[in-house]
């Protein structure tokens, strides 16, 4: 195909903003190609129910640019729709997931669901007659570096497999332009700011994470043995060369604490001043 190159530069349309919704599940290469498959199937299942019951059914009936490539899913729509996407599909992303943990457990006692999400937006070519050059840009590269991050990762691995089921994280102008701007009702009080960064990929931003129902374990990983390392607890965020505890703020507010004393770790996530009730998720 011969593709035309202009001899100088000139001046382009700006692409229409998008915003961008990425899902992966955690340690789906671990699960076995049977379980593979049954998963893979429920993913878009899972997105479609939570989109429905956050008011969001027309972002499923009629995306941008969708992809499913087996453990994730990855959808286009108006940056409009962001503030929704953030509060209520994350909490109710949750509580659907936790619905098909029953059914999982009688599959296989050691099936899991669990996602990471990321929301990105920006300038992306939306053309929909299958150019290939559709959802080709920066907003898309950065959404998909946030969802690899290791401090997202981390948030699923220090966590109960059967308790947090969702980890969430955005770049700096979504949080910008939707959390503080007071678009959502999700307040940036529940946002813990993370270095992102992808080991190997060269890439390292500011983020902000936020888990709807936090918990954590005792020992280390909570699905037993070693982490990947680039999912090492010992490693990046948390702990430092030396293997003391240091502190980062926790996604409900408060402090999260980790802890490292040779192959030892873990950590305490220690809340600040309480009025009224205490609320873990979805609970405002």
């Amino acid at each position: 195909m011969d593709i035309d190159i202009p001899e100088t530069r000139t001046s382009l349309p700006l692409p229409p903003y998008r915003a961008v919704l990425a899902v992966d599940m955690e340690r789906f290469s671990r699960t076995s190609a049977v379980h593979q498959q049954l998963v893979g199937r429920l993913i878009p299942e899972v997105l479609e129910l939570a989109l429905t019951r956050s008011g969001l059914a027309q972002v499923w009936a009629s995306p941008s640019f969708p992809r499913h490539d087996g453990d994730g899913y990855v959808l286009g729509t108006d940056p409009g729709h962001l503030p929704l996407l953030i509060d209520p599909f994350l909490d109710t992303l949750q509580r659907v997931l936790d619905e098909k943990r029953p059914w999982l457990a009688a599959v296989d006692r050691e099936l899991r669901m669990r996602m990471r999400v990321s929301l990105g937006v920006g300038p992306l070519p939306d053309t929909g007659d299958g150019s290939g050059i559709d959802a080709m840009g920066d907003a898309m590269i950065d959404t998909h570096r946030l969802l690899d991050s290791s401090a997202v990762r981390r948030a699923l691995a220090r966590s109960h497999p059967d308790t947090t089921l969702v980890a969430a994280i955005i770049g700096r102008r979504v949080y910008e332009d939707v959390v503080l701007g007071g678009f959502t009702a999700l307040d940036e009080s529940r946002w813990a700011p993370v270095d992102a960064e992808v080991a190997g990929k060269g890439y390292r931003a500011e983020g902000y994470l936020y888990v709807p129902v936090p918990s954590a374990v005792r020992g280390g990983s909570p699905w037993g043995g070693e982490e990947p390392a680039a999912e090492d607890p010992g490693t990046g965020d948390g702990a430092d060369a030396t293997g003391a505890g240091t502190a980062a703020p926790a996604p409900g507010g408060g402090t999260v604490v980790h802890n490292s004393v040779g192959e030892n770790r873990g950590e305490v996530f220690q809340m600040g001043d309480v009025q009224g009730g205490l609320h873990f998720g979805g609970g405002r």
